[in-house]
C-alpha cells in the first residue's frame, strides 16, 4: 500500500498492482475520512465526479462487515466502433477511475473521484498532454458489494448508475436490488 496524498481531510492510498489484479481483490484503491469538518462539494482540482449515492426505498444494504461500495467512472461516449468490435470491448471506453469504500457507510453517501483514484487507462495521456477524456461527461456505476470482493457478484449485491456532467451538479446514483436477470445470473449453485 502507498500513500498518495492528503487533501481536505481526506487520505488517499493506492496498491501497486494492475488493475485487473486490483479490482479482483478487496484492495482496491480506497478513501478513509480522517477529519469530521471535510467542506464536501468544493470543486477540487483533477475532480473527476462528485456525488451522492442512496439507497432505493424497499431495498437493503447489505449489513456484513466485509461489504463496499465501489464507484467507477467512465466516459459518456461511444468507443471507436472498429477497434471495439476487435477488442471486445463493445463500444464501451474503459473506467478512468474506480475507488472502493469499505462498510460501514451511512447512507445517502456523498463521494468525491478526483485524479488519485485514476485507472491506468485514465491516467493515460493524448497526443497533445491532455487526459484523454477531459471535460466529457462521465456514467458513474456504484455496485455495494456484500462480501466486498471486486470479482465476485451476488444477487444481494446493490446496484446503479448515473451521469455526471463535466463542471456541473454532482451524480444522484440511486442503489436498487439486481432485476431477475441479474439475480439469475448471478445466483450461486450449490
Amino acid at each position: 500500500m502507498k500513500f498518495i496524498a492528503a487533501r481536505d481531510g481526506i487520505c488517499a492510498f493506492s496498491f501497486t498492482a494492475s488493475r485487473r489484479a486490483i479490482l479482483s481483490s478487496a484492495a482496491a484503491p480506497f478513501l478513509i475520512a480522517v477529519s469530521p469538518d471535510r467542506s464536501y462539494g468544493q470543486d477540487l482540482p483533477g475532480l473527476v465526479a462528485k456525488g451522492v449515492v442512496t439507497v432505493r426505498k424497499g431495498d437493503e444494504a447489505p449489513g456484513e462487515p466485509s461489504a463496499a461500495l465501489y464507484i467507477t467512472c467512465r466516459p459518456d461516449t461511444i468507443d471507436d466502433v472498429p477497434r471495439a468490435i476487435l477488442d471486445g470491448s463493445r463500444g464501451k471506453p474503459p473506467p478512468v477511475a474506480s475507488a472502493r469504500f469499505a462498510a460501514p457507510l451511512d447512507f445517502p453517501f456523498r463521494f468525491e473521484i478526483d485524479t488519485s483514484n485514476l485507472t491506468p487507462e485514465g491516467a493515460a495521456d493524448s497526443e497533445g498532454g491532455e487526459r484523454w477524456w477531459k471535460d466529457k461527461n462521465m456514467v458513474v456505476s456504484a455496485r455495494f458489494d456484500s462480501d466486498g470482493v471486486a470479482a465476485t457478484r451476488d444477487p444481494g449485491d446493490l446496484v446503479g448508475r448515473s451521469i455526471y456532467k463535466s463542471g456541473g451538479s454532482e451524480a444522484s446514483v440511486e442503489l436498487q436490488g439486481r432485476g431477475i436477470g441479474g439475480k439469475f445470473a448471478t445466483k450461486k449453485t450449490q
